[in-house]
């Protein structure tokens, strides 16, 4: 019943409270701008994430209050790095931060978690536990800030992994980071019915950063479920295997063509996906089948096979190997234009904007001929108010 508390809370508190934070983004001018790298057309509030965090975090404490759990150090540190997180993306959103500082900030939130129990579990010297949980969490959030591309994909993502986290919470009796994953899960979801395409209000560097930073903390404890050695090391990566391939596709892609890491893009798994002929809906539904499955998987092993190591390296490596061809197929799909250069073709369904494609497009490494460009797009201002244009976000 307490689960089922925290769950409905969590959900009920963001559902009323995202439309007066969207109101307040709107009256603040905390807009995302439509620009040649994003897929919306007019100016979109930001702040989601705030709602989101408020509503996760109000459903945690009470339900932890309910069943009067004391407030532990880690618990302190956890909420403590995870406010951060959230000052930290609020100023990104606002006045933009460079990557360096940015980084500084996501390593010292992830460091005061880590210090307050973050590594308790991890089956590796105490040093290199560390340094291995902060690279994951400092890693985790960047990928769910690079997953904040297209509507619906981050909050869907993070609603299904802390799901799959508070499965195997509750499978080995694990009560507190239950109530907190399931209230994150409702937290995450119920932002869907104002997120999903088309969405009205978007999740912003402060909500992608904090839901980054959550899954990552949260999947550490998963890490003490398993029985140790390799496979307690495999759990939370096989769970989270989408954002990582994200991750790794977009940083691969951007290398290979001499790219700032940093500078933005379409480019990612979602605009690749999405221009194969798919909506933002179907691309999004896509996704989270993917991201269901590796999630189902790796919590089926946790709970079932934890005394198999051999047997999960080896659904690991099958499961990685699936990924790498899904990704090797999504480098050849042409997405991003030449810096400077409005994309070639403009879809207002939602559909990610991609350059002109041929029909040989669905076969690997086939050659493509060079097609004439269209001329870019003309920004044409609707009104002064709403600014809407035909760039892409």
């Amino acid at each position: 019943m307490i689960f089922l508390c925290a769950f409905g809370l969590s959900l009920l508190a963001v559902l009323a409270l995202t439309p007066a934070v969207r109101s307040l983004a709107k009256r603040l001018r905390f807009l995302d701008y439509p620009n040649k790298n994003k897929v919306h057309l007019s100016p979109t509030p930001l702040m989601g994430g705030i709602a989101v965090a408020l509503a996760s975090l109000a459903a945690s404490a009470a339900a932890l209050a309910l069943i009067r759990c004391p407030y532990s150090a880690r618990l302190v540190g956890f909420m403590s790095g995870g406010l951060m997180v959230i000052v930290l993306g609020l100023a990104d959103d606002a006045n933009g931060m460079r990557p360096r500082s940015k980084f500084v900030g996501q390593t010292v939130a992830a460091t005061v978690m880590l210090l307050s129990g973050g590594i308790d579990g991890i089956p590796l010297p105490a040093p290199l536990a560390f340094v291995l949980a902060l690279f994951w969490m400092v890693g985790l959030m960047n990928a769910f800030n690079f997953l904040d591309n297209m509507d619906g994909i981050t909050a869907g993502l993070a609603g299904i992994a802390t799901l799959g986290i508070f499965v195997l919470a509750v499978g080995h009796g694990h009560t507190n980071t239950a109530i907190a994953a399931i209230a994150v899960a409702g937290g995450a979801l119920g932002f869907l019915w104002y997120n999903f395409a088309p969405a009205s209000i978007f999740l912003g560097d402060a909500g992608s950063l904090f839901l980054g930073y959550v899954v990552g903390g949260l999947s550490l404890r998963a890490v003490a479920y398993a029985e140790g050695g390799v496979s307690a090391l495999v759990i939370p990566v096989l769970m989270l295997g989408y954002p990582i391939f994200d991750a790794v596709l977009v940083t691969t892609s951007r290398f290979s063509e001499g790219r700032d890491l940093a500078q933005g893009g379409r480019d990612h798994s979602s605009h690749r996906i999405a221009c194969l002929g798919l909506s933002s809906k179907q691309t999004a539904t896509v996704i989270y089948v993917i991201s269901g499955f590796l999630t189902a998987v790796a919590v089926y092993l946790s709970l079932f096979q934890s005394g198999r190591p051999l047997f999960i390296v080896l659904v690991a490596v099958a499961a990685a190997s699936g990924m790498a061809l899904l990704g090797i197929r999504l480098f050849h799909v042409p997405v991003a234009a030449a810096p400077g250069e409005a994309p070639a073709t403009l879809a207002r369904s939602g559909t990610a904007l991609c350059e002109p494609q041929e029909d040989d497009l669905l076969v690997l490494n086939l050659p493509r001929t060079t097609r004439p460009q269209a001329p870019p797009a003309e920004v044409v201002p609707v009104d002064s108010s709403s600014r809407e244009t035909v760039k892409t976000r």
